[in-house]
């Protein structure tokens, strides 16, 4: 009796004295605030697909609801306003809504504020910020664009000009880490390499990328165009289709998005996958668990799983998908130093674009 009072005695002293693991919450609500519309084919379309993957594994113990606010950015703040105040556990935004997390942020200290896409200035107590390095998706499209320029083969039609082009929606920070990134892969890979770039000034106008990519195509010779401009983005496989010229997708494995037009998908080399819907889906499981993510912010990359290729298509030769999986690769592992418009000044920025200038040549 006396050794089991012993034995008992023990027991609820290690019980006092070892970690209980957080309990996550028995329901939670999500919200996902939209900047901008869904149909992007991309960036907005992958958070939305996150939100149904968490739906698809927690079922009743999750409620979603998304809203789509446009490019009016005087209503991020108010939606972010609404959605603490009616209690939701967990709002998701992207970083065009950065400014409007720290001012709304604060006052719901219930609600945890998940912005994806880029930080704010300083962590915020309720908020999980993550930042992705578009500078190795860049890489990625800048090697494999570098390599199939001198490609010389009977089965694929490319020029002797070695120009590639990349189209970007703004003249941005977040932009051009995708561009300083494909300079980079490229030149790794093509030290002759030109790029003819321009910015559509928008997110939505495909037509304006459309135009764009064809004077790319035709006037500057450029063999594979890659963008990152969103659903402005789209009209880039307009004009690879009419050229019958190549390009590189992002975000999303955008050639899938085509079954329908095999031309069109044909033409799609491959897509630089930014894994927007898995790091939210992965974040909010990680509140689900109980685990606390306020007050951090997190870059991510290849590392992470977060930025992969695409599968290639038929027209990228199977020696080179390997040389390009070894690229891949070399990333994960951290054996590559890519440079990122995030720590660069303006003037090397600039730099970087003319020494590659095609339309400088």
């Amino acid at each position: 009796m006396k050794k089991l009072i012993t034995l008992l005695s023990l027991a609820l002293a290690l019980a006092m004295v070892l970690p209980v693991a957080a309990a996550g919450p028995a329901k939670a609500s999500v919200f996902l605030l939209i900047s901008g519309s869904l149909g992007d084919k991309g960036f907005n379309d992958s958070a939305k697909a996150g939100l149904d993957m968490m739906k698809a594994k927690y079922g009743d113990r999750i409620t979603t609801k998304y809203t789509e606010l446009g490019s009016d950015a005087a209503k991020y703040s108010p939606a972010l306003e609404d959605a603490g105040a009616e209690g939701y556990s967990v709002v998701l935004c992207s970083n065009n809504f950065n400014n409007a997390v720290q001012e709304v942020a604060a006052r719901y200290p219930k609600t945890l504020y998940i912005m994806y896409d880029g930080w704010t200035k300083e962590a915020i107590a309720n908020s999980y910020q993550i930042q992705y390095k578009n500078s190795e998706a860049g890489y990625l499209a800048g090697a494999l664009a570098g390599l199939m320029t001198q490609l010389k083969t009977s089965d694929v039609s490319l020029n002797s000009e070695n120009v590639i082009g990349f189209i970007g929606g703004r003249d941005i920070t977040g932009i051009n880490d995708f561009f300083v990134g494909y300079i980079a892969g490229a030149q790794k890979v093509n030290p002759k390499v030109k790029i003819i770039y321009n910015y559509v000034n928008s997110f939505t106008d495909t037509a304006k990328a459309k135009d764009q990519a064809l004077i790319q195509y035709k006037t500057y010779k450029a063999d594979v165009v890659y963008h990152a401009a969103g659903r402005a983005g789209l009209g880039l496989f307009d004009a690879a289709a009419e050229t019958d010229r190549y390009a590189i997708g992002v975000d999303t494995n955008q050639a899938a998005l085509f079954a329908n037009e095999p031309k069109k998908a044909d033409q799609i080399l491959t897509s630089t996958m930014k894994r927007v819907d898995l790091t939210l889906f992965q974040a909010v499981s990680r509140f689900m668990d109980g685990e606390k993510l306020g007050g951090q912010q997190v870059y991510i990359g290849a590392a992470e799983g977060a930025i992969a290729y695409a599968p290639f298509s038929k027209a990228v030769p199977a020696s080179m998908q390997k040389d390009l999986e070894n690229v891949q690769a070399e990333i994960k592992a951290g054996a590559v130093k890519i440079p990122s418009a995030f720590s660069m000044t303006a003037e090397q920025i600039n730099a970087m674009r003319d020494a590659v200038n095609a339309a400088k040549k």
